[in-house]
């Protein structure tokens, strides 16, 4: 490549919230493509789903979302099961939701 054109060959991948932020701050003219979960809009890197802006684009897991669902598909999976545990980092950007 020639001197100037090596940005149109770049692209910056990162997963989650804290990966986002920093390939945000780091960059306004390289591509950022994200793989995401928890709150994207709420936490701050994107200004929404549908059209993250700037140089933001990727998808989200939506797990807050779907987790009332995924408890219903494991119930009827495990339908004895007394007891169902979710473990969280509770200093996770994630964990709030």
């Amino acid at each position: 490549m020639s001197g100037g054109s090596s940005d149109r060959r770049s692209a910056i991948v990162t997963y989650g919230t804290p990966g986002i932020q920093a390939a945000k701050s780091a960059t306004s003219t390289i591509p950022v493509v994200f793989f995401g979960g928890g709150e994207l809009v709420a936490a701050g890197p994107v200004a929404s789903l549908a059209r993250p802006g700037g140089n933001l684009t990727g998808i989200s897991i939506m797990g807050v979302e779907l987790d009332p669902k995924r408890l219903d598909l494991l119930s009827e999976l495990v339908p004895r099961a007394e007891v169902i545990a979710l473990l969280v980092n509770p200093s996770s950007p994630e964990a709030a939701p």
